[in-house]
């Protein structure tokens, strides 16, 4: 009877053992990472596990964040025209799964956070600089802005993608300015103004001109329109009525001679 007792309590603690084995050889990949595989035997496995649960054997499993990070960056630089300006830059990115295991291969032991402030950084940093060279202050802070912030963008995803990470978008804010490019876009924004009040002056007047020539023609119609009316209403027997009140009111009679009709007044 002992020696079941024994053999059932060594059972016991084979299956517990069992158990707790079982939970040592899984692991577990969570939403927005990848695993890394870390052999005991030494060196980083060459295939990054995916979310969800894998056995790893005796293997350590470091988790390996994926999923998009958005980071805002104030950078130093100088446009064409020697002015010096800082910036604060944004952008979205994310770590191309298929290239996580090389990233931890070349960055070790260093989190994303201090790749983010480090090797990133200075990335967008040399992007930024040779963007921002090819325009002056007030193209960037005006009409070129767009155009700065695009090549900023694609320079930054040309040296960032090659070793794994992509960048989505990316914007910028306003240049720091001196009082002297301030004073230039007042100026700019002043004479802005100004043909706008100049052009709204002349569309005004070409309005009232369009006004007054348009009452013009129609006053001139109206009267075209009378005297057609007039002419086709007068015929023989209005004129012959006409002539009969003439004749009535001032006397004038009509004398046929051989020669021809002689119209004299009466007495």
């Amino acid at each position: 009877m002992g020696k079941q007792v024994k053999f059932i309590g060594l059972g016991v603690v084979v299956v517990i053992l069992a158990i707790l084995g079982g939970f040592k050889f899984f692991d577990r990949v969570e939403n927005g990472n990848v695993g890394i595989r870390y052999a005991i035997s030494g060196g980083v496995r060459d295939k990054a596990l995916s979310q969800g649960i894998h056995f790893v054997g005796l293997d350590y499993v470091t988790q390996y964040p994926i999923k998009t990070q958005s980071i805002k960056q104030r950078v130093a630089v100088a446009t064409s025209d020697g002015k010096k300006t800082d910036v604060k830059i944004s952008y979205s990115y994310h770590v191309d799964p298929s290239k996580a295991v090389a990233i931890y291969k070349k960055f070790g032991s260093a989190d994303i956070h201090a790749i983010e402030t480090g090797w990133l950084a200075q990335k967008l940093q040399k992007a930024s600089r040779e963007s921002m060279a090819k325009f002056t202050l007030l193209e960037v802070v005006g009409t070129d802005s767009t155009k700065a912030q695009a090549g900023i963008l694609k320079s930054f995803q040309q040296a960032a993608e090659p070793y794994g990470f992509v960048v989505e978008d990316l914007s910028f804010g306003t240049p720091s300015i001196d009082e002297q490019i301030q004073k230039s876009i007042d100026d700019i924004i002043k004479a802005g103004q100004d043909n706008k009040k100049a052009e709204l002056e002349a569309k005004t007047k070409e309005t009232q001109a369009k006004a007054e020539a348009d009452a013009k023609i129609t006053a001139a119609n109206a009267e075209a329109e009378a005297n057609n009316k007039i002419n086709a209403s007068i015929n023989d027997q209005t004129i012959a009525y006409m002539e009969a009140q003439a004749r009535l009111k001032h006397g004038w009679v009509t004398v046929q001679t051989n020669d021809a009709m002689v119209d004299a007044k009466g007495n």
